[in-house]
């Protein structure tokens, strides 16, 4: 089922990915040249570039929710992913970032879900924000180190609810259900990087690779990971791994991660709701308050739907917190008509 905001109109997709900064015309032209005289050289450039995630840091408000939260530190192939936590009681929430980003960019879901009765836990991935880096050492890193670390830390939960996963971070949640992770019920990617294969061709012109560059940078991450590309595209997952609620939030003028992953994915997807918006671009829709009310009362109403049926699946002074919180949520969308 599709949501959309009104006068809606067809998303264009971005010639050069966001994650490539402009004017970097010297790079370009060292890349084309070195192309031109050995192409697996430029590849294992075209690699680095690849795998190299760059640290960023929270902004004042997202470090101050982080700093109410408790800090928590996991071993993942022996290096430290520290983890934030708000709450000691009912069922957890998992917060996971993108590429490039921090826990602190999902800072805008923690207190609406504390308030819907959720524990929440979020974390910096290998690599990111304030973990160390991943097994590869410096800035290399993995989907692959995403996912590990997920399965590390909600292996540590009493019961997981649901996941809200941003653009690579639901990249990392297929990769673990690949493994053969059980998720919970209930999962919520947001503009989400569903077919990194996809965004070879725009990342190559980019960084002015050829086609004989791309072509030996796409065979030896094959033989590094010892994984296909079609492995990572979130569509090719088997049903088996689909019987999960799934909510897919994308904004048309996403510039990172065009709109048609959400559409391809949402199509793929079993129990999947999509909803489009526009104007947020690609992390803007992570503070929309009418994204994280959605979020919120997917969460909240699954979440009791499945104590309803189980019984158990809450801890008991959960509940009622969790009812009215729904409650609340089916009140505002009524009055105001919100997202129908």
């Amino acid at each position: 089922m599709t949501s959309q905001h009104p006068s809606l109109v067809p998303a264009k997709r971005s010639a050069t990915p966001a994650w490539i900064l402009p004017g970097q015309r010297l790079l370009r032209t060292a890349v084309r040249i070195l192309g031109a005289l050995s192409p697996s050289r430029a590849a294992r450039v075209m690699d680095r570039l690849w795998f190299s995630a760059p640290r960023t840091t929270p902004r004042a408000a997202d470090q101050a929710v982080l700093d109410g939260g408790d800090r928590l530190s996991f071993d993942v192939h022996g290096r430290k992913v520290v983890a934030w936590a708000w709450g000691e009681e009912g069922p957890t929430v998992i917060l996971l970032h993108g590429w490039g980003g921090h826990a602190g960019q999902l800072q805008a879901f923690v207190l609406p879900l504390r308030e819907a009765g959720f524990r929440v836990v979020a974390f910096d991935a290998p690599a990111h924000g304030a973990s160390a880096p991943s097994k590869h050492g410096g800035r290399r890193v993995t989907f692959f180190e995403f996912a590990e670390a997920l399965q590390v830390i909600a292996a540590g939960e009493t019961a997981v609810a649901g996941i809200v996963a941003h653009s690579g971070g639901c990249t990392a949640v297929s990769l673990a259900l690949r493994a053969g992770w059980a998720p919970p019920a209930s999962l919520v990617f947001v503009a989400p990087f569903v077919q990194p294969a996809a965004s070879i061709a725009d990342f190559a012109h980019a960084i002015g690779a050829n086609d004989r560059v791309v072509a030996e940078f796409s065979m030896g991450v094959e033989r590094w990971l010892g994984q296909s590309w079609s492995s990572l595209d979130i569509t090719t997952l088997d049903d088996a791994h689909k019987p999960h609620r799934l909510l897919v939030i994308h904004d048309e003028e996403d510039k990172e991660v065009p709109v048609a992953h959400a559409r391809a994915l949402a199509a793929s997807w079993p129990f999947a709701q999509l909803v489009v918006t526009r104007g947020l671009g690609h992390r803007r829709v992570l503070r929309d308050p009418a994204v994280v009310e959605k979020v919120g009362s997917f969460l909240a109403s699954h979440a009791v739907a499945a104590s309803a049926r189980t019984g158990s699946y809450l801890p008991r002074d959960s509940r009622p917190a969790l009812d009215k919180a729904y409650e609340a949520f089916v009140s505002h969308r009524a009055a105001t008509g919100a997202w129908r």
